[in-house]
């Protein structure tokens, strides 16, 4: 067969659930997908031309843009593509460039699929002729390299490696939340599984002050750089001084409760500055009985102050499906350093109970004051 110049690459950028939502939904999702990959893009390479079509996108670039493309949410799968013409020369073209890179102990298959029906071959004929002109063993079942042709109505594509992408749905759709992010390997993740359902994440850190057991402030803003690299753009994150009222806590509460009286104290600042900055729900990354304050009773009585959703997508993980995904995105080294203040009781209670717990906390004068000037002194990072 005639050798013909080589193909032009481009990337076919597939999503996955996106195909669940209503016409006017996908089209809202799909557009802030693109917008979003632009966004990512910015500064990464100096010419996109991004292409939207019903079910992929067609991305040229000319700079190697792969690993900021797995960090996109809504990207199912993408692949480097030979973009060829509707006649079997081209194609034969591109699968000879991608049969130069199979070695000889490997096998290959080709699997092409037809989506124009006005193309005037089959993918079976497709297939049969292609497979042909390989030179190596054909293994339809377990092949080592596969060769797919996607012959589309936008045109032909042949590539052999589909790159898995960071799925779930576009970063930004789904409103906007306020993450409670201790720095620990939880809540990082909790963080970034948020941003992967579609949500714009807002971090905010209680910072121990004269309690803490080091500088968890830089460590913090260290673990929100990680994940900016899954948002396009830059993240808020809020120091909350909370020395104060942990020291009101401490000194006036019966000790085996500091625990759950610190958190209820949190959630109630929390939900005040959620309101203030529009956050529609609160984020955790406590997992059920991992430690004291995570037992389903202690939950309870820490939920009894909020008046807004609080997720915990963490909440039926163990530890090492938390450490895995942590370790993928980045955040387990700098998370590990970091451990809670130095006020935990060495027996803390794990069944808490709401009157008892309210009876202790009319010992703190003016809740509702100390709330708001910690929010009044927060400080906001821009990441």
């Amino acid at each position: 067969m005639q050798s013909l110049k080589a193909p032009q690459k481009k990337i076919i950028i597939k999503y996955g659930e996106l195909w669940l939502k209503s016409e006017p939904v996908r089209r809202r999702f799909l557009k802030a997908l693109a917008e979003n990959i632009k966004a990512q893009l910015k500064g990464k390479t100096t010419s996109i031309k991004l292409k939207t079509t019903r079910d992929m996108l067609i991305l040229k670039s000319e700079k190697d843009v792969k690993d900021v493309l797995k960090k996109v949410f809504g990207i199912s799968w993408f692949a480097e593509a030979y973009e060829v013409g509707k006649n079997k020369e081209e194609i034969a073209n591109a699968v000879l460039e991608i049969a130069k890179t199979i070695s000889p102990y490997q096998t290959f298959a080709i699997r092409a699929k037809r989506s124009d029906k006005k193309i005037p071959f089959t993918s079976k004929e497709i297939e049969n002729e292609m497979g042909s002109i390989v030179k190596r063993k054909v293994d339809l079942s377990n092949p080592d390299v596969n060769i797919y042709i996607e012959m589309r109505k936008e045109g032909v594509y042949v590539f052999s490696e589909k790159i898995r992408g960071a799925s779930g749905l576009p970063y930004g759709v789904s409103g906007c939340v306020l993450s409670l992010i201790s720095g620990g390997i939880d809540s990082p993740v909790a963080s970034w599984m948020m941003m992967k359902r579609g949500c714009e994440v807002v971090f905010l850190h209680f910072d121990p002050e004269f309690f803490s057991k080091g500088n968890e402030k830089e460590k913090i803003k260290l673990i929100v750089e990680k994940l900016r690299a899954y948002s396009p753009r830059k993240l808020s994150l809020y120091i909350v001084p909370f020395g104060e009222i942990q020291k009101e806590i401490v000194g006036k509460c019966e000790r085996r409760l500091t625990c759950v009286l610190c958190r209820r104290m949190m959630y109630r600042t929390a939900e005040e500055l959620a309101r203030k900055i529009g956050a529609k729900a609160l984020v955790t990354g406590e997992n059920l009985a991992q430690v004291a304050s995570q037992t389903l009773d202690n939950l309870f009585v820490e939920n009894e102050v909020l008046r807004i959703p609080i997720f915990r997508p963490l909440i039926g993980f163990d530890k090492e499906e938390t450490i895995a995904i942590a370790k993928n995105i980045g955040t387990y080294e700098t998370s590990i350093g970091i451990g809670c203040c130095a006020l935990s009781p060495e027996k803390p209670i794990t069944k808490a109970e709401i009157e008892k717990i309210k009876k202790e906390e009319k010992h703190i004068k003016n809740i509702k004051n100390l709330v708001k000037k910690a929010i009044e002194k927060s400080e906001r990072i821009v990441i």
